[in-house]
């Protein structure tokens, strides 16, 4: 039958349009997208730690350069032997598989070169002549776009080796324990068996299998002359791996978990001070009767490298895998050395400086010591050292909390806050009243390590910056910080390091948040600074856990296993100044008025008649109400008013400073609203 001449040229138009279309059209993100499993590598390049994909497969990038030219040469002459020469399809393959098929009525040699194959990986289709078409277009489509090489490397990331591992470089890595670089020719067979029948032929499962698959290919191509009959003899004559290999993961290294799974991270981990790191951590939790996590943090100060960061927990217990040494905690005291080398370096304040250890109230802000004992006048030194919670806020008081906020600022430690503050909630800042994680802490200490000056910490090769850096506080302040941390007394069972020849001293802080949720140590050596975080991953309480308790004991044995590193002695100053200029503070402007609060309004019921007034000081205190003195002891004093109205409280301390709060008294019997 002879179609007519307008038909004839109408079908190849129709044709040369539509392979014109489906060339012109680009090949989108979608159809290569790369979602490869990612690895973590230590500062000698050395792999950590990997991590599978979001659908959990294992899937490798891999890099011509990072696999045995043999290999290649043996997977092209196998699957694709014009690979470099040909369009995506290979014509001639085509007519071979088609002669095949037409002479003995069944396919016996396939016509699909590796871009189809890569296709196909991309997108699976069912195998038919219709699919077949489809891959032909899309891989001519792939050959405009990408180079053979680039082309090569996404198969070879791509292709299924059996179960969830894709890729070559995972399934040496899984097979064979060892990389792609290097590889044996029985390896090279059974690597490229495996892809033509995956499950069947997977050795752990299909030992028989795997061999007669492996020993055709070794056979083929010795045949097309890659390798002698002899080497492939030899090849045939090697067992199959029956045992898999487990990728390396954060739970070998106490979990350095990556920030950015979608990508390789080169680190400066130091694999001695990781692991050692993660001994200690695994060892305290074996000993922990409670669901508890932990974080340590180990940055080298001279060049702020991060070396270490493990981070572990029970994984029985939900969040027992999470890395907390991101997680935003409340530090505790931990704040206090930079709060009072703020006073020191305005120089309203030395080390030697007295200041009051006394209950007092803050505006609408009262703290207390922990025991919720008071010491009356104590030096400077003396409140960091024992971790006094008054003085703290009252220098912090002093110097003003936004500056003190602008200071962690620049640091690079940003304190998070409430979103809604009341007026004088900036002061409990002093106590851990803000969210900051253990990365700000080990800025802050790492900068105090380095005399005062605070720069961002390095994690990935290569990330090292150029920055100046801020300085936060002055050096002669910073030395005097580091004398008395570094005098603070060890944890129990430990030797204060000036007693020590193998040890240097350490200056270290402890710090507990509210209701015991994160017990914090944070201390710095000349060489080191390190950080851990000690608590729960749901953030609730952990009654009779302290920082002292809890994380000291765990920065003490990180520091040990750094003996031969850090056994240089920290720079210090002696500390011991004659005079003692007082530390003037809001404790020092008399007594401190706790009821009724200066404009308030109290109500009083029927049933009571009487106020009770209170107010604060280390002084015997007088009250008087509108001129009219009360009896009063311990602080307290009762107030009987006559009638509704306004009224005035005066209180005065022995060394005759005094205070004062108007207020006004409401009467039950005469509101509108009454009986409540």
């Amino acid at each position: 039958m002879k179609y007519p001449q307008w038909l004839t040229f109408g079908l190849l138009l129709a044709c040369i349009l539509l392979l014109g279309g489906i060339l012109a059209s680009p090949v989108t993100s979608n159809e290569v997208r790369s979602d490869n499993a990612t690895t973590l590598y230590d500062y000698n390049d050395e792999v950590l730690a990997r991590y599978p994909t979001s659908d959990n497969y294992w899937r490798l990038a891999a890099s011509l350069d990072e696999i045995d030219p043999k290999f290649i040469r043996a997977l092209l002459a196998i699957e694709d032997s014009r690979f470099y020469t040909h369009g995506g399809v290979d014509i001639l393959a085509i007519g071979r598989a088609l002669k095949t098929w037409l002479s003995s009525g069944e396919a016996k040699s396939g016509a699909s070169t590796i871009t189809m194959q890569l296709v196909r990986q991309y997108k699976p289709r069912p195998r038919v002549m219709k699919s077949k078409v489809i891959e032909s277009f899309a891989a001519l489509k792939y050959e405009l776009v990408f180079s053979k090489d680039e082309i090569l490397e996404q198969y070879l990331t791509r292709i299924s080796y059996g179960g969830n591992i894709q890729g070559i470089e995972a399934a040496s890595w899984h097979y064979f324990e060892k990389s792609p670089k290097h590889l044996n020719w029985d390896e090279i067979g059974l690597l490229i068996a495996l892809p033509q029948a995956p499950e069947a032929r997977r050795p752990d499962r299909h030992p028989v299998a795997a061999k007669a698959g492996r020993d055709r290919i070794l056979a083929k191509l010795a045949t097309e002359g890659v390798l002698t009959e002899q080497l492939a003899r030899e090849a045939m004559n090697v067992q199959v791996p029956q045992i898999i290999h487990s990728f390396p993961s954060d739970a070998d290294i106490g979990g350095p978990l990556l920030s950015a799974r979608k990508r390789d991270i080169h680190s400066y981990i130091d694999p001695k001070i990781q692991q050692s790191a993660h001994r200690v951590l695994a060892q305290s939790l074996k000993q922990e009767d409670r669901v508890v996590n932990a974080s340590i943090l180990v940055v080298e100060n001279k060049t702020r490298n991060v070396v270490a960061q493990v981070t572990a927990g029970a994984r029985d217990h939900e969040g027992g895998w999470l890395d907390l040494t991101r997680a935003v905690r409340s530090p505790g005291s931990t704040l206090k050395p930079f709060i009072y080398g703020l006073a020191m370096s305005d120089g309203q304040a030395s080390m030697n400086s007295t200041i009051r250890d006394a209950p007092t109230r803050f505006g609408a802000y009262q703290p207390e010591n922990f025991n919720r004992r008071y010491h009356g006048k104590v030096r400077l030194q003396d409140a960091l050292k024992h971790s006094l919670n008054v003085p703290a806020v009252a220098a912090l008081d002093q110097v003003g909390s936004a500056r003190f906020e602008a200071l962690l600022t620049s640091a690079g430690a940003i304190p998070r806050l409430p979103k809604y503050r009341q007026e004088d909630s900036g002061l409990s800042l002093a106590l851990g009243g803000a969210g900051m994680t253990a990365v700000d802490l080990a800025t802050l200490y790492t900068a105090l390590a380095n005399d005062g000056v605070a720069k961002s910490l390095n994690w990935e090769l290569g990330q090292s910056r150029t920055e100046t850096g801020m300085q936060i506080l002055p050096s002669d302040t910073v030395q005097k910080i580091t004398t008395v941390l570094a005098s603070a007394t060890p944890p129990r069972g430990r030797l204060p390091g000036h007693l020590s020849q193998t040890r240097s001293a350490i200056a270290y802080k402890t710090g507990t948040s509210y209701g015991a949720r994160d017990s914090w140590a944070a201390g710095y050596t000349k060489d080191y600074t390190i950080v851990v975080w000690v608590g729960r991953p749901d953030g609730a309480p952990r009654p009779g856990e302290t920082g002292r308790e809890s994380a000291a004991p765990l920065l003490f044995d990180v520091f040990d296993s750094l003996i031969d590193r850090s056994a240089r002695p920290l720079r210090s100053v002696d500390n011991r100044i004659r005079e003692s200029k007082a530390f003037k503070t809001a404790l020092d402007a008399g007594p401190q008025i706790s009821f009724p609060s200066d404009g308030s309004e109290v109500l009083i019921r029927n049933s009571r008649k009487d106020l009770r007034l209170r107010a604060q000081s280390s002084k015997t205190l007088r009250f008087y109400v509108d001129g009219e003195i009360l009896d009063a002891q311990y602080g307290a004093a009762t107030f009987e008013p006559k009638s509704a109205g306004f009224y005035t409280l005066k209180v005065v301390d022995s060394d005759g400073r005094s205070s004062f709060s108007r207020f006004r008294v409401l009467l039950a019997d005469n509101l509108a609203n009454a009986p409540f």
